[in-house]
């Protein structure tokens, strides 16, 4: 009891003792280019290429999106160039997509981007797919008409395997602020779906996962009732896509999560994040999803 009490005189008294008005500049950070790619089993890749941005400034989409980019993917000799497309299902609806080399299950792709002058490169693969055994919606107590997305999974022996889990309800036209917008566009994680085998290699078990929060739809989230929010509804349909990924890949998710969660603790060790990217003033992922898909039905 005396270290906290001799604690709070010495915070007490610097508090006190500042009175002088301090003014800091923030200095700009490196100019860096960020890409977030993907493959996945059956599609097409498609990769989303912005500028960085000081936390001091307002985020301009004219200055940190980049539409004048070349990109391509290439595997066993056969090159993809990638077009700029405009995508209202994307985070960001701009993003540059490939039209011949679909992902397939063992492979790996390489990716080039050249943006600002600069030439980033990274190669990706799809792993063996590992499908989920069942799902369910399960109630979270005290709560009973609320709860979250289950699922059984028997892992395949051997160490090394990552994944990733995804989900989304049905896409829903709706009028808000008597404007018209999508919702459930795309699947979202929730923090902590990126996870390896380092301690369930060859085990069987249920987990669950809440439901995910998705940044570009804050302003309609704010006016959902707070007790649902993370929660899906006994009533829900719930889209489950459910990936396997490799290392490079589970370890930029992985600490890119761990940061999120930091995100304004002061007293949280520093993160960084592990990109796969390649080239300097380069940040981002190129992901190769081996996903397979579930769907929770409502009880009848």
């Amino acid at each position: 009891m005396k270290y906290i009490y001799f604690f709070t005189i010495i915070l007490l008294t610097l508090l006190s003792s500042c009175s002088e008005d301090i003014n800091l500049t923030v200095a700009k950070g490196e100019a860096k280019i960020v890409i977030e790619g993907s493959i996945e089993n059956g599609k097409f890749a498609e990769v989303m290429i912005t500028r960085n941005s000081a936390l001091s400034e307002a985020v301009d989409f004219q200055k940190i999106l980049v539409t004048d980019a070349k990109a391509w993917v290439t595997w066993g000799g056969i090159v993809d160039t990638l077009r700029f497309t405009i995508d209202s299902f994307s985070a960001i609806p701009f993003t540059y997509r490939g039209s011949i080399i679909q992902g397939q299950e063992g492979q790996s792709y390489n990716l080039t981007v050249i943006a600002d002058g600069r030439t980033f490169t990274s190669t990706t693969t799809i792993p063996a797919l590992v499908k989920l055994d069942s799902v369910w919606w399960k109630a979270q107590p005290p709560n009973t008409d609320l709860g979250l997305a289950w699922a059984h999974l028997s892992e395949p022996a051997g160490f090394g395997n990552a994944y990733k889990w995804f989900a989304k309800r049905p896409t829903k036209h709706v009028f808000f602020n008597g404007q018209p917008i999508i919702l459930n566009r795309r699947f979202v994680s929730p923090n902590g779906s990126t996870f390896d085998d380092k301690f369930i290699d060859g085990k069987s078990f249920d987990f669950a996962y809440d439901r995910g929060y998705d940044a570009t739809e804050a302003t309609y989230v704010k006016n959902e009732p707070e007790k649902e929010r993370g929660f899906y509804k006994i009533t829900d349909t719930i889209y489950i896509k459910f990936c396997t990924i490799d290392y490079a890949v589970q370890k930029f998710y992985s600490t890119y999560e761990q940061a999120l969660q930091n995100n304004g603790n002061p007293f949280a060790s520093p993160v960084t994040i592990l990109t796969n990217i390649h080239g300097e003033g380069g940040l981002g992922v190129w992901a190769g999803f081996g996903a397979t898909y579930d769907t929770i039905l409502p009880p009848h």
